[in-house]
């Protein structure tokens, strides 16, 4: 049987074929892609389940004070139910999508910068060094528009929701600033903005489902706790919560998948505008090239 073709990234694509070839990129690349993302991002996931773990414990404490019968005042109650630990699994959660966006959009320009074949987790990590401050910053600007936005009316949220999207895998496929790939980002995305939204869409389904099989193991030991104990006390035990955030926030992991999908959708606008995929075989017609470094700077 003849072995597949690995998968090319410039072309147009619908948005089944996204979401399938979405799929196929991550089946090809399964081994060498999530040994970057668990290298890079491992200690961050670990770092967001502990916190997360804590803040359980701590919530657990909590109610086992309310069904004790003590009082506490509102500020008291609100800070053991939503302290430090919360405040911390923030933050690690905020750098772990951070840091996994800047190492899967990184394995996939250098993917196509090769020629379709595995970057290294070295090449990797040289690209996330140069671009995780930029991403880590566009990420924070970006989460406080959207939240206005959507404050201010549903639609203006949702309407940028797909656009603010490619900011991201603009920066690091064409090394631009933020400004750069947010003035190019309202661009490419003309006449393209119902596919790209319906990508992401359908992928935040499939996410999603993703995500609740890892957090079903909670749902069904707290449900067990629940018949066990009653409801008169508290529905599941330290080491259970423990254990079950660890899993949940293991589940952080199925975030690669539309993160594939939002590269390709960057791929699909640009190939439909400009024909970069296109003009890029053309290019290298006759010649030798080796691998590339980092582009140059765009503004």
């Amino acid at each position: 049987m003849q072995q597949q073709q690995n998968i090319e990234l410039a072309k147009t694509r619908d948005l089944g074929e996204t979401i399938s070839d979405s799929f196929v990129f991550i089946k090809q690349n399964f081994k060498p892609l999530f040994k970057a993302v668990l290298t890079f991002c491992g200690l961050f996931i670990l770092a967001t389940a502990a916190t997360y773990a804590m803040q359980q414990v701590k919530l657990i404490d909590y109610q086992k004070r309310i069904f004790a019968n003590q009082g506490y005042q509102a500020f008291d109650g609100y800070m053991d139910r939503f302290g430090i630990e919360y405040v911390l699994s923030m933050f690690f959660l905020l750098l772990s999508y951070t840091i996994m966006s800047t190492t899967v959009l990184s394995y996939m320009a250098l993917y196509k910068q090769k020629g379709n074949i595995a970057p290294t987790n070295d090449e990797v990590w040289s690209h996330i060094k140069h671009y995780i401050w930029r991403v880590l910053g566009g990420t924070f600007l970006l989460s406080i528009l959207l939240v206005i936005a959507t404050m201010l009316c549903l639609l203006p949220g949702v309407y940028l929701y797909p656009i603010f999207g490619l900011v991201f895998p603009i920066m690091i496929m064409e090394n631009g600033s933020f400004g750069y790939a947010f003035s190019r980002a309202f661009t490419i995305i003309k006449d393209n903005w119902w596919t790209t939204f319906g990508v992401l869409f359908v992928m935040g389904i499939i996410t999603y489902i993703g995500y609740m099989i890892f957090a079903l193991p909670t749902l069904v030991i707290t449900i067990i706790n629940l018949l066990t104990h009653g409801s008169g006390t508290t529905t599941t035990s330290v080491p259970v919560a423990a254990i079950s955030a660890l899993i949940q926030q293991a589940g952080q992991i199925i975030y690669v998948l539309p993160l594939v999908a939002l590269g390709l959708c960057y791929y699909n606008v640009t190939e439909i505008r400009e024909g970069t995929g296109l003009n890029d075989r053309i290019n290298q017609f006759g010649t030798n090239r080796p691998d590339s470094n980092l582009p140059a700077e765009e503004y």
